[in-house]
């Protein structure tokens, strides 16, 4: 992929990403990229390509990141803490390429247009989910193993329940609109889900 295209994808992303997909128009892509429509016209049809390229390429840097963040995550203790710094960066989120952490919860708007205008898109989503899910089923289950987490607790529920904490983010904000607050409360929920399940 030549450096002109992965520079158009990622400044239109971050575009539609601030201002929602429907918001954002191929002058204001080709004007915050510095280029012509002719050089957008080259390198793609029309925006909606364009945003489901970008969705892809975000997707793919996230799975990448998540895979390096999970093998290095030894213990829940350790899973939790890296939640929880995700999250503290919402409050202090400025994304300016790709290579950024893009919290994930950030995207779920951006999601829904690309979800609607490419319901296929859905099965990434889920291999996403089903692939952190894994991963982390690993984590519990060597928790376990290490005495950390109590033998009882059934780990798919677990897992399941640990992602969902993030995603309830969401909710939060949009009910109570302070970041501050709000993080705190995540915060809690997982301190307080963690502290139920370890021995």
């Amino acid at each position: 992929m030549s450096k002109t295209r992965e520079k158009i994808i990622e400044t239109a992303f971050l575009l539609f990403l601030k201002r929602g997909y429907r918001a954002v128009t191929l002058m204001d892509v080709v004007e915050a990229v510095g280029m012509t429509k002719g050089t957008f016209y080259y390198h793609f049809t029309n925006k909606k390509e364009l945003l489901r390229e970008g969705m892809e390429a975000y997707y793919h840097a996230l799975n990448r990141r998540r895979a390096e963040e999970f093998a290095q995550i030894g213990s829940l203790r350790e899973f939790v803490g890296v939640a929880v710094g995700h999250l503290m960066e919402i409050d202090n989120y400025s994304a300016k390429h790709f290579g950024s952490d893009i919290p994930e919860i950030l995207c779920l708007s951006l999601l829904v247009e690309v979800v609607a205008l490419y319901p296929e898109f859905k099965e990434v989503v889920a291999e996403t989910k089903s692939r952190w899910l894994s991963n982390l089923e690993r984590v519990i289950s060597a928790a376990q193993a290490a005495g950390e987490v109590k033998k009882e607790v059934d780990m798919a529920v677990l897992a399941k329940n640990l992602l969902n904490i993030g995603v309830g983010l969401l909710n939060y904000l949009v009910m109570h609109q302070d970041v501050s607050d709000t993080l705190k409360m995540v915060q809690l929920q997982y301190e307080q889900l963690y502290a139920i399940v370890t021995e």
